[in-house]
């Protein structure tokens, strides 16, 4: 009885085996892949958060796909993320863009919603809402708004004409843009964002005009943690949702 008992504890643990080994290289290839493109990706480079960080962190992790969406589209594309630019308007104030990226047709400045749910908003209002599945309900500022306020900083800082300027925001997949009503400015979803952004565009800036404008962009992206600490407690002091 003892040896058929361990025969059939045998042939079990070696099926066991036999299924768990390949899941596991599978599993273990798919992780290894995503973390070796992470690490390749400007995101990393330029951030130098853990892959562990970005899953983690839903915003973070709304960046970098933005980031990935560019570099799978683009052949060298000039990217710059989480910019710390003068406000347009509060001289001791900072504003942050998400993410930035310049091709021929201009710069185009990118507020990353990382959210899932139902989202409703119009331009005009102030306020916009996250419903979820639980039916909880968040209000958020105005995206339109607040890219606005990134897209009036980079106007000043560098003195491009606004044609050369485009303001992206881009929602998470996992959200529906239930009512969302914008005309002059995309609201989308990260899918149609990538593909909306790789149709033709007309040509406004030459190779080296480009260089330019990311070379002049480059040194907000390294600020130093004073000055992130302060955009922080400018943001909570205000109360303000414009970062």
């Amino acid at each position: 009885m003892s040896q058929l008992l361990n025969e059939v504890l045998g042939s079990l643990f070696v099926a066991l085996l036999s299924f768990a080994v390949p899941l596991f290289l599978i599993c273990g290839t798919i992780v290894y892949t995503k973390v070796k493109r992470y690490k390749q990706s400007q995101y990393y480079v330029q951030t130098g958060h853990r892959y562990t960080k970005v899953l983690q962190d839903t915003g973070l992790y709304g960046e970098y796909r933005c980031v990935a969406e560019i570099e799978a589209r683009r052949l060298a594309p000039l990217i710059l993320t989480n910019l710390y630019l003068p406000h347009p308007t509060k001289r001791d104030r900072t504003t942050e863009i998400d993410v930035l990226f310049i091709d021929e047709s201009g710069v185009h400045v990118i507020e990353s919603k990382n959210y899932s749910g139902w989202i409703f908003g119009r331009e005009q209002e102030q306020q916009w809402t996250q419903t979820l599945s639980n039916r909880k309900k968040f209000k958020f500022y105005n995206p339109v708004k607040q890219n606005e306020l990134h897209m009036r900083a980079i106007e000043q800082l560098l003195g491009l004409d606004r044609s050369c300027l485009h303001s992206w925001i881009v929602f998470s997949d996992r959200s529906t843009l239930k009512r969302v009503e914008s005309s002059s400015v995309p609201v989308l979803n990260r899918k149609a964002w990538a593909k909306q952004m790789t149709d033709s565009v007309e040509s406004r800036l030459s190779a080296a005009e480009r260089i330019n404008l990311y070379e002049q962009l480059r040194p907000y992206m390294h600020v130093s943690d004073e000055v992130k600490a302060a955009h922080i407690d400018a943001i909570q002091q205000t109360k303000s949702p414009i970062g």
